[in-house]
């Protein structure tokens, strides 16, 4: 299992943009970079399978992880930043639901 930190850019009031570090040996190596969008037709169709908050939460926690792991080919654990952009993601949709 892969040891992650996550890095959000400044958030856009649409997206916003997350740099993945692999720390798994100790030292920061980039893997990727994600985008997450949360723009209110992004979260009005999350919002059909999921119709409260805490459940557009967990589709997007779910959503990061698999697209995480898609890009760095392993299971992984966050060891940072993880709670900052679930909160980002938490501000941002908030007015749409």
């Amino acid at each position: 299992m892969r040891k992650i930190k996550m890095v959000p850019d400044l958030p856009f009031h649409t997206n916003c943009d997350i740099t993945i570090y692999d720390v798994t040996e100790g030292t920061e190596k980039k893997r990727c970079k994600i985008n997450v969008e949360y723009a209110q037709s992004d979260v009005e169709q999350m919002k059909r399978n999921a119709p409260t908050k805490e459940e557009v939460l967990e589709e997007y926690k779910s959503w990061i992880y698999d697209l995480v792991k898609y890009y760095i080919i392993d299971d992984w654990e966050c060891v940072e930043g993880y709670d900052r952009v679930l909160q980002i993601i938490d501000e941002k949709i908030s007015p749409y639901i």
